[in-house]
């Protein structure tokens, strides 16, 4: 019979990172009361990346009905446009309908790295000149929402 030995590599550990995001502030930056075709209502918020790591955010528009029923919302969601930048100088992120805006921008998103810290973020609604009469009296409620990822 042959001899053995054995040894050990002990007090091993890992440790993952964090991927975390914020925003200030949290509540509502855009309250557009009576738009008229052609009129713009803007809010910004600031997002700070909280992890631990560099990371990419996502912005999404989470609409839904306030007063009226969801196809006529369907129908304003997919009427008024909106434009988000972000940083300075203002880095255009997504230009286009508030029904469009969903994950963007588009992949890998935008980068927020440990070293900037946070940007502001500036959110513009528009009614086009060109609304007709269907979207007229017609509201929605809308969140922001950021989504990061490493």
């Amino acid at each position: 019979m042959a001899f053995t030995a054995q040894t050990s590599v002990t007090t091993n550990s890992t440790t993952n990172a964090s991927v975390g995001i914020e925003v200030s502030p949290s509540s509502a930056i855009i309250t557009a009361t009576n738009l008229l075709p052609g009129s713009t209502s803007s809010g910004t918020t600031n997002v700070s990346n909280t992890g631990s790591v560099d990371e990419y955010y996502f912005i999404s528009a989470d609409w839904s009905a306030n007063s009226f029923s969801n196809s006529l919302t369907t129908i304003l969601a997919n009427t008024l446009n909106v434009s988000v930048t972000a940083g300075s100088p203002g880095t255009s992120l997504y230009t286009g309908t508030l029904a469009g805006l969903i994950d963007k921008p588009a992949s890998p998103g935008r980068a927020l790295t440990q070293a900037t810290g946070n940007e502001d973020v500036q959110f513009t609604i528009a009614l086009p000149s060109t609304a007709g009469t269907l979207v007229n009296a017609l509201d929605l409620n809308v969140d922001f929402v950021f989504v990061a990822s490493s």
